[in-house]
């Protein structure tokens, strides 16, 4: 089952979306650090009023600003929206930074709770080595057209060919058409088709207290899984590892099977239903149930960041020297100086 919608933002302020036909439409809410859409709330709210699904999106700015606070401008005007919304990074600019992006996307997951989405054409995301954020985890919607020439009512019959994209196994929208046209607006609109169901959005969305009410197919009753027997924020150690959550398991030596040179680390996302469900230290690798090991003799502590927190401060009141931010990097599987607030480090003795 597929949802077909729009996206749009202020060019589009004399849009009463009452008068057309739409699963989901998705709106621009901000730019930047100080650039709100006029438009943003009273069309979020009338895609709401009419029962369909929400998203909103900020459109990067990441040649002028940082991402932290591009991510912090985005969560403070949407907070009305958050779990009631997909969320997405709408990356377009000339400057393609994708440590920018991971570190915008990865904000506004340990703020919100959600993990956002990300939006490019299939050409930016062929041009740059995007691994990082797909294996993250992060949703894309990917933009591609045959043409300008109108689309009528959704009707994907001269969409052209579907987009190839590198590192995300599959995507889960695709703009089609920035020249759609829809009965009850005059204008041209951008459609898009979402590869799921109105369950599957609200996944996306983080949305947990209506799904049971929403209108869908009746679906067969889930394989039982077995449960899983660590939970976040758990520190293990393990004997191999894989670049992404859904690697087979055994693939070694051409697969996706890794082996870093630290063996252990701290769950810190849960991918339940993929072969390697536990995230190590956000983002060195992913692992399984079978490749953790048993040791009892763990003498590292835990320190979880706060607001404000940087690793100079933090390797200067546990370990009693500024200058050993390093030796926490090196222990977390950092490759920057990146962290955010809630985010737990390791610190060994």
């Amino acid at each position: 089952m597929s949802l077909y919608g729009i996206d749009i933002s202020s060019w589009q302020s004399d849009l009463d979306l009452s008068q057309i036909a739409f699963d989901f439409a998705i709106v621009k809410a901000t730019e930047g650090i100080d650039y709100i859409n006029p438009c943003f709330k009273e069309h979020a709210q009338q895609v709401l009023n009419k029962g369909k699904k929400l998203g909103l999106y900020h459109f990067a700015n990441n040649s002028q600003y940082t991402a932290r606070q591009e991510a912090e401008h985005f969560i403070n005007k949407c907070r009305d929206y958050i779990r009631k919304s997909v969320l997405v990074l709408d990356w377009e600019e000339a400057v393609h930074d994708v440590q920018w992006a991971l570190e915008w996307l990865q904000t506004v997951e340990w703020e919100t709770g959600v993990k956002p989405m990300i939006y490019m054409s299939e050409s930016v995301v062929n041009a740059y080595d995007w691994s990082s954020v797909a294996n993250a985890g992060y949703g894309l919607w990917v933009a591609k057209y045959r043409d300008y020439n109108p689309d009528y009512n959704y009707d994907m019959t001269n969409a052209g060919a579907e987009p190839e994209v590198n590192y995300w196994p599959f995507y889960a929208m695709w703009q089609f058409t920035s020249s759609g046209r829809l009965e009850g607006y005059s204008g041209d609109l951008d459609c898009n088709v979402f590869y799921g169901d109105l369950a599957a959005w609200d996944k996306y969305a983080g949305i947990t207290d209506n799904v049971a009410n929403q209108p869908a197919e009746p679906t067969p009753a889930p394989t039982p899984q077995p449960t899983l027997k660590h939970k976040i924020g758990e520190y293990v150690y393990f004997g191999s590892c894989y670049i992404s959550s859904t690697a087979k398991i055994g693939w070694p030596p051409n697969g996706e099977a890794v082996v870093p040179e630290i063996k252990e680390g701290t769950i810190t996302a849960i991918y339940e239903g993929t072969n390697n469900p536990y995230l190590i230290n956000d983002g060195m690798c992913f692992i399984n149930d079978g490749d953790i090991r048993e040791n009892t003799e763990n003498p590292d502590r835990q320190y979880v960041v706060e607001v404000g927190d940087t690793l100079w401060d933090i390797a200067g009141s546990q370990l009693g020297d500024p200058t050993r931010y390093q030796d926490i990097m090196l222990w977390n599987g950092l490759t920057n100086d990146v962290i955010y607030p809630g985010q737990v480090l390791i610190i060994k003795e």
